[in-house]
C-alpha cells in the first residue's frame, strides 16, 4: 500500500467513526493484534477528534474491562480474534455502546462492520485537535492494583518521535519492522514514526521468530524495534537457520533492561547491525535516553558503557534527585527524574497520583540510578514496587492482591528475581495459614483466573518465619530480593 492509499482509508474510517458519534474527546478502545487496520484505526480516531485507547490483549478479561470502564470508551474496535471478548466487555459495561469489527469478514448480530460503515458514511474534515490535547491513553499496571491511563498528547507524541528519529537516524529510505505489540509504545510509536517520515513499514500480527526472519529477508527490513527477549529469541533462531538478515542495519531495543550476557550474544549474532538502547517509560513520553552504537562494543575505551542507559535525548532534562527533591553529586544514587515537552501530563482522572508523580516539577520515574562524570545514566534498582518481565510492567501489589484472596494465604510478598530469558521473573513468597493444604500449582491456577498470564508468579517460595518489616511496619522487599541479586551491580 502507498501512503496516499492509506490516507484515503483513514478518511473513510474516520467518517465511519463519526457516524457512530465519535467526536472531540470521545475515547475509543482498540482491542486487536497488530495489523494495517489497527494502525489506520489509531489515525482515524484522531481524525474524528477522539482519543485512542489501545487495550493490552494479554490482559485478563477483568483487567481489560477495567481499562475500558476507566477510559469510558463508547466504541470498541476489535479484530476477528477478539470479537467475542469485545462483546463480553460491552455486555458488562455501561460505557460501550458499539463494537465495530475492523478486519474483513462477516459480523455477528449486535456488532457493526467497519467496511460497511465506511460504505455508507460521509467524509468529514479532520477535527483540528492537536498540541496539548490528549491523543491517546496507554494503560500501565497500578501500584494499588488498578491500571492507570497514561495520557499522551499530540505534540508530546510528535516530539518523542522526532527525538527518537534524531537518535536512531530513521529516514524515508528505511523499512521499519513493526512486530512489538502496538498496544505498547515500542510498537505504537514506531508505527507512527513510519508515517511521520514516510518510511516503509512491515506490520506483523504477533511475534513469531521464523516469520520475523522471513520478513526481514523478503522485505529487506533495515530497522527493527524490539524488546530484549525478542532480540535473544531471534539470535537463538539464527544459530539454526541461514536466514539473510544483512539488510538489518539498526535495532533499537527497550521496554526492559537487557542483560550484559544477552547484549554480547546480540552483538556477536548481528555483527553488521548497529544497536540503540532506548530507556524510557510510558509516563516519560516514552523515550528518555539513548545509548548509541558506538557504545555497543565489547572492546576498547567505550566498552565500559554497555551497562549504561546512555544520555538524555535532546529536549529531555534528566536529574538524579534525593528524597527532598535535591540533585545529588555524580555517581551518587537517587531517583531518576525527568522533565521535557514529550513527558506525559499525567494519569487519566487521577489528579492526586499525577501530582505525586510530578512533584517539584519533575516526573519521578521510580527508577534508582546515577549519572557519571560524562553524563551517562545508569539504572541500578527500582524504587517503584514494579517488575519488568519480557517488556511488560507488573506491579507486585496487583499480584499480592490476587494471591491474598486465596483462603490459605495469610501473607505474601511478590518480587522480581533475575531471569536469563525475561530479564526479571515474578516470584511470590507466601506464608500459609496453619493446617492448610495447598500446592504452588493451586496458587498458580488461582492467579491465572484473576490476572494476565505474564503477571502470574513463575515461581513460589513458602515461608514459615515472619517477613522483615520496616519501622513503619512495611515489608522490606529489598531484603527479600537481596539473596537473588547477590553479586549483581544492577538489581533490575
Amino acid at each position: 500500500m502507498t501512503w496516499p492509499e492509506i490516507l484515503g482509508l483513514v478518511k473513510g474510517y474516520a467518517a465511519a467513526l463519526g457516524s457512530c458519534g465519535i467526536s472531540d474527546n470521545c475515547t475509543v478502545g482498540i482491542l486487536a493484534a497488530n495489523s494495517d487496520r489497527h494502525f489506520m484505526s489509531m489515525y482515524a480516531v484522531a481524525w474524528a477528534g477522539g482519543i485512542f485507547v489501545p487495550i493490552n490483549t494479554r490482559f485478563a478479561e477483568p483487567e481489560m474491562q477495567y481499562c475500558v470502564d476507566d477510559a469510558k470508551c463508547s466504541v470498541l474496535l476489535a479484530d476477528s480474534d477478539h470479537l467475542e471478548l469485545a462483546r463480553t466487555i460491552r455486555d458488562n459495561t455501561a460505557t460501550v455502546k458499539t463494537v465495530i469489527r475492523i478486519d474483513e469478514g462477516e459480523t455477528d448480530e449486535g456488532m457493526l462492520s467497519l467496511d460497511e460503515l465506511v460504505a455508507d458514511a460521509t467524509l468529514i474534515e479532520p477535527s483540528g485537535r492537536g498540541g496539548d490535547d490528549v491523543a491517546a491513553l496507554y494503560y500501565t499496571g497500578g501500584t494499588t492494583g488498578r491500571a492507570k491511563g497514561v495520557m499522551l498528547t499530540h505534540s508530546g507524541i510528535m516530539i518523542s518521535i522526532l527525538q527518537w528519529a534524531n537518535a536512531v537516524g530513521v529516514t524515508s529510505k528505511d523499512t521499519l519492522l513493526i512486530v512489538a505489540p502496538m498496544f505498547h509504545l515500542v510498537g505504537g510509536l514506531n508505527a507512527i514514526a513510519a508515517t511521520t517520515f514516510a518510511a516503509a513499514a512491515c506490520i506483523i500480527g504477533k511475534f513469531d521468530v521464523p516469520a520475523v526472519l522471513r520478513t526481514i529477508e523478503e522485505a529487506k527490513v533495515s530497522k527493527a524495534a524490539l524488546v530484549p527477549v525478542m532480540v535473544d529469541m531471534i539470535i537463538d533462531e539464527l544459530t539454526r537457520t541461514n536466514a539473510d538478515v544483512s539488510s538489518l542495519a539498526k535495532i533499537s531495543y527497550g521496554g526492559a533492561p537487557m542483560t550484559e550476557a544477552a547484549l554480547k550474544r546480540a552483538l556477536t549474532g548481528f555483527p553488521h547491525t548497529r544497536f540503540y538502547q532506548i530507556y524510557g517509560q510510558s509516563e516519560g513520553g516514552p523515550n528518555i535516553s539513548c545509548l548509541g552504537p558506538e557504545y555497543h562494543v565489547l572492546e576498547g575505551d567505550n566498552a565500559g558503557r554497555l551497562r549504561s542507559a546512555g544520555k538524555p535525548l535532546p529536549g529531555t532534562e534528566l536529574a538524579i534527585l534525593d528524597d527532598e527533591n535535591n540533585p545529588v553529586p555524580a555517581r551518587e544514587t537517587g531517583e531518576v527524574c525527568v522533565r521535557g515537552m514529550s513527558v506525559s501530563p499525567g494519569y487519566w482522572n487521577l489528579p492526586e497520583l499525577t501530582e505525586e508523580a510530578h512533584r517539584g516539577g519533575w516526573l519521578h520515574t521510580g527508577d534508582v540510578g546515577y549519572i557519571d562524570e560524562d553524563g551517562f545514566v545508569y539504572i541500578v534498582d527500582r524504587a517503584k514496587d514494579m517488575i519488568i518481565t519480557g517488556g511488560e510492567n507488573v506491579y507486585s501489589t496487583e499480584v499480592e492482591n490476587a494471591l491474598s484472596d486465596h483462603p490459605a494465604v495469610t501473607e505474601c510478598a511478590v518480587i522480581g528475581i533475575p531471569s536469563e530469558k525475561w530479564g526479571e521473573s515474578v516470584h511470590a513468597i507466601v506464608r500459609l495459614a496453619d493446617g492448610t493444604d495447598v500446592t504452588t500449582n493451586d496458587l498458580m491456577a488461582f492467579c491465572r483466573e484473576r490476572l494476565a498470564g505474564f503477571k502470574c508468579p513463575r515461581s513460589f517460595a513458602i515461608r514459615a518465619e515472619p517477613f522483615p518489616l520496616s519501622g513503619a511496619n512495611k515489608v522490606l522487599k529489598r531484603e527479600l530480593r537481596a539473596p537473588y541479586w547477590e553479586g549483581d551491580e544492577r538489581k533490575v
